[in-house]
């Protein structure tokens, strides 16, 4: 198994990259050698060719990392080559920095317990975590795997709700929220399409179904393929919990638009300081939108964060407690500020003009409230993502 390496190793390795470039593209300079190409060099120095090709990329222009370590002759290659120029005539101060360079390489390996091939994997290890392009691509991956698995996939998940205080005597909050999926397809799969509600949570408990009157979910026509698919009005576990999207009109594998909106109210007894709201992954898709509008006088008594966890059989622990699922892949989490007039996103064209027409079609006032979005490209299949309150 490859080792872990520290950041104080990575520094510590790009400093060796750094000398062993300024000594190596030194040494390049001298006469004997300049703009030779590696098959040359071989000839004149008596010095393998693939030795002299390795040692060549020690003279780019590039900025040297550490991955250049794992890509230039190991350590006894490195004296070969010196000792070859030197024996063909090179004056041993004119070798002194590279000469060094060499030796501090060495004391580096044996400083962290690795040979040159193991530090080239654990290299390798420590950009596969941390290099996001790197962890795009491997996404893209486990989002191929999952739709062929499932035979369902989405080109863009999203949710969006705003909430605000009741004004009514039976509760204490009041949510509308839209809920959907941009080109979805489903092929030859007997796995439901579901649009279930955002799950909520306070203070280290899930608010239950006791504490809400839910009102069913609509289709919103406008935003949605013709022709429109349906809600099957089938109840899932509690009434209005998840509905599910029936496109028996629609060709077998013809991606689809399919919206929801719905009506909430919330009598939620204790609160609490802590507050988290989920959006689960229940389909593989390409992006991920999860935007949240808070009515200004829940938003000035609140700071709102952003997490994604792996989604497990218990969620016991308050989300935003749950760093033992925590995943390190980058979600943005952002302010969208005041209403809706940053509400567009790169993801679904109609972003911007559906959150309007959340507040619209419930008669809400848009500039009352302020935004919050996560956003994530290829999320983890059954992962979640989560927008966390906290209490100022």
């Amino acid at each position: 198994m490859p080792a872990i390496l520290t950041e104080r190793i990575i520094e510590e390795a790009s400093q060796v990259a750094v000398r062993l470039h300024l000594g190596f593209a030194a040494v390049l300079e001298l006469s004997i050698v300049k703009g030779e190409r590696a098959s040359v060099m071989a000839r004149k120095l008596g010095v393998g060719r693939m030795t002299c090709q390795r040692i060549m990329k020690l003279a780019g222009d590039l900025e040297p990392t550490p991955a250049l370590l794992a890509e230039v002759p190991g350590v006894n290659g490195l004296r070969h080559f010196l000792s070859a120029m030197e024996q063909a005539g090179v004056a041993g101060d004119e070798l002194a920095g590279a000469a060094a360079a060499v030796d501090g390489f060495a004391g580096f390996l044996s400083d962290v317990g690795l040979s040159q091939t193991k530090l080239a994997s654990a290299l390798s290890l420590y950009f596969d975590a941390t290099d996001p392009e790197r962890l795009c691509a491997r996404r893209e991956h486990l989002f191929d795997a999952a739709a062929t698995v499932t035979g369902q996939s989405a080109d863009a998940t999203i949710s969006m709700m705003a909430i605000r205080m009741s004004d009514q005597p039976a509760f204490n909050f009041e949510q509308i929220a839209v809920r959907g999926y941009s080109q979805m397809r489903a092929v030859g799969s007997s796995m439901p399409i579901r649009l279930p509600i955002n799950m909520a949570y306070s203070d280290y408990r899930n608010v239950s179904s006791e504490e809400a009157a839910r009102e069913p979910q609509k289709l919103v026509e406008a935003f949605c393929s013709t022709p429109l698919p349906s809600i099957d009005a089938r109840v899932i576990k509690e009434e209005h919990l998840a509905h599910i999207i029936n496109p028996e009109h629609i060709p077998t594998g013809e991606p689809f638009d399919c919206f929801a909106t719905q009506h909430n109210q919330w009598n939620v007894s204790n609160p609490g300081r802590n507050k988290a709201i989920w959006l689960y992954i229940d389909y593989p898709t390409r992006h991920c939108t999860f935007d949240l509008y808070l009515h200004r006088d829940i938003e000035r008594h609140h700071t709102l964060s952003g997490d994604c966890h792996l989604w497990g059989t218990s969620l016991l622990a308050p989300p935003e407690d749950l760093w033992m699922t925590r995943f390190s892949d980058p979600l943005e989490f952002s302010e969208l500020g005041p209403g809706t007039a940053n509400a567009g996103s790169a993801y679904y064209g109609r972003h911007g003009e559906l959150a309007q027409y959340m507040f619209e079609h419930h008669g809400w006032e848009a500039d009352e409230f302020v935004g919050f979005r996560c956003e994530m490209e290829l999320p983890i299949w059954r992962s979640g993502m989560c927008l966390v309150l906290d209490q100022r």
